[in-house]
């Protein structure tokens, strides 16, 4: 059976009125219409699937900037935190001058540290075209990074603080200590036993005589408070230091005292002139150094000794 393409027609009633209206369309404009209809909602489409798709473009750029915000933020926090890092460093060098300073010593100056900021946010125009994953890699890294060098850095701030504290006291121990010579003379009676000019019998002489002028001054051989100052049998006018740690000095024979009980003497400081008071043959300084109140050889102390 043979088929036939026949034409199509549309009936148009109106409600308020009886008359019909009739269009004939032949097949072949039904086919093209159905064609045009078909290529308009296809476009129809296709314009609607581009713009549900730049909208979503348009998404993507509002999740951008907020991640590019949110890294900003982030950058910030870490740059304060490597001002504070760079701030403790300052405080380590610092410390370290002043330790230089107590320990009067010199060293080699410390490298300068290379990885600085510019170093530490170096390669981060990469996370445009990196992914989520390795960004937050990243800053993972530089966090733990950050973590490890404020604490290297507590650590060794409390390492040169202990250590100050150490040469602090070494430095004052030193200050306390009678490394210099009280008056310059010749030593005409050592320390130890000896004959007495007095008595012509062998004693225990708990000091050294150091034979010198008439009114040489005579100066502190170390830091520390005066104990006493006035006249002693014996010792004529005498003075006496304590210097800390158990370690006092005594002065005796002086023809004038410089100083008053209680007053705070610097080594290097005129306390006394040599003089012939007490049981004395002629002018001298007898000079004693006590530990714990034992007489020890001040020979031991004197870093400058001229008779050896």
């Amino acid at each position: 059976m043979k088929f036939k393409f026949r034409p199509y027609t549309l009936l148009f009633v109106p409600q308020d009125s009886k008359k019909v209206f009739k269009i004939k369309i032949p097949f072949s404009g039904l086919v093209t219409g159905l064609a045009i209809t078909t290529v308009v909602v296809i476009f129809l489409l296709y314009v609607l699937i581009d713009y549900f798709y730049i909208m979503g473009e348009f998404r993507n750029i509002d999740e951008i900037q907020a991640r590019n915000k949110k890294l900003g933020k982030q950058l910030y926090s870490y740059k304060l935190r490597i001002e504070s890092v760079e701030n403790s460093l300052e405080r380590l060098k610092t410390l370290t001058t002043k330790l230089k300073i107590v320990s009067n010593i010199g060293g080699p100056e410390q490298k300068e540290q290379e990885n600085s900021e510019s170093d530490m946010i170096e390669g981060i125009d990469d996370f445009s075209m990196s992914s989520d994953a390795e960004i937050d890699g990243e800053f993972r890294k530089m966090h733990n990074d950050l973590k490890d060098v404020e604490y290297k850095i507590a650590y060794q701030e409390e390492e040169l603080t202990n250590l100050g504290e150490y040469l602090a006291e070494q430095s004052a121990l030193l200050a306390a200590t009678p490394s210099i010579i009280p008056v310059k003379g010749w030593i005409t009676s050592v320390f130890g036993s000896r004959v007495d000019p007095f008595t012509r019998r062998v004693e225990r002489h708990e000091g050294l005589d150091i034979s010198s002028r008439m009114g040489t001054p005579i100066i502190a051989p170390a830091d520390g408070v005066v104990t006493f100052a006035g006249n002693k049998p014996g010792y004529g006018f005498m003075l006496s230091i304590d210097h800390g740690y158990g370690i006092t000095t005594v002065y005796g024979h002086n023809s004038r005292v410089f100083v008053a009980q209680g007053a705070r003497v610097k080594r290097g400081m005129p306390i006394a002139s040599v003089g012939n008071t007490g049981r004395s043959t002629g002018p001298h300084l007898h000079y004693e150094v006590r530990v714990n109140g034992v007489p020890v050889n001040p020979k031991k102390f004197i870093l400058d000794n001229p008779w050896e």
